[in-house]
């Protein structure tokens, strides 16, 4: 035999991988995982999502709290933000308070809606009914 042209051969004992099953291996290890770098991205995106719902649903109770405690609304619309309360601490969440006539016993219903900035689906909405305080 020349020792130009000599093959080696995999005999039944022959150990190691070929380098063409390694690149394989590795394309279905990086396929896997961009799938599961796209998961972890979703999963950030919705705990995000969440925790911009429960801060806002945390300020509509404090905002349901003060109708609670508050004089007897009066029958509107109002809106505003949290500037004025917490300045600096919950920029771009905004507020909307309804009032309506319930029609019973004058209890008025009051709706109290907190949009954060920018993501309506992450809205809190909560309604009470308050009539007027006993004499």
């Amino acid at each position: 035999m020349s020792g130009a042209r000599r093959r080696r051969r995999r005999g039944p004992d022959a150990r190691g991988f070929t380098l063409l099953e390694v690149v394989v291996a590795l394309a279905v290890i990086a396929t896997a995982f961009t799938a599961l770098l796209g998961l972890h991205v979703r999963n950030l995106r919705l705990a995000a999502r969440d925790q911009t719902y429960t801060q806002a649903l945390l300020l509509s109770r404090s905002l349901v709290t003060e109708a609670e405690l508050g004089p007897y609304p009066e029958v509107g619309i109002a809106r505003g933000d949290f500037e004025e309360r917490w300045p600096g601490l919950y920029a771009g969440y905004r507020w909307e308070r309804t009032v309506s006539d319930f029609g019973i016993f004058a209890v008025r219903q009051v709706t109290i809606r907190v949009i954060p900035f920018g993501d309506e689906s992450a809205a809190s909405e909560l309604t009470i009914f308050v009539r007027p305080r006993a004499s």
